[in-house]
């Protein structure tokens, strides 16, 4: 299978999948209601919207999973366990913080909402590397 930098493009494919479809599970069946309401938002708000948005979050998760596999190359990872322990602690010291941003500077500063949040990030980064760890 062809690779790009080291990554196995499949397992970026598949990776990127699993981020994007747990993340529908996330904030689309589970967490949906808590998630807008810790946001703010109502479902009036979303009424008209172009649907053509949802592509891009795919984009943004090919995009994250190409970079936590290229790290996992760089790093020689390939068993499952040491691929969800790497994916458990770059969520939780590199994709938390990094959205803690948004959470410390804006008027809001919701608990629930980075709780919401940070759990999916760092669920999607093991699930990711999970997958990555398959493909060498």
């Amino acid at each position: 299978m062809p690779k790009i930098a080291g990554v196995n493009i499949l397992g970026l494919v598949l990776g990127a999948l699993a981020m994007w479809v747990l993340g529908f599970i996330w904030y689309g069946l589970l967490l949906s209601d808590a998630w807008m309401a810790a946001s703010g938002f109502t479902e009036q708000m979303f009424e008209g919207q172009s649907p053509l948005w949802m592509p891009a979050g795919f984009v943004v998760s090919l995009l994250l999973t190409f970079g936590l596999g290229w790290h996992m190359k760089q790093k020689s990872i390939t068993k499952l366990d040491t691929a969800a322990l790497f994916g458990l602690w770059m969520g939780l010291l590199i994709g938390v913080p990094l959205m803690m941003y948004g959470y410390v500077y804006s008027p809001a500063h919701s608990w629930e909402l980075l709780l919401i949040d940070g759990g999916h990030t760092v669920l999607t980064f093991v699930a990711a590397c999970a997958v990555l760890s398959f493909f060498d």
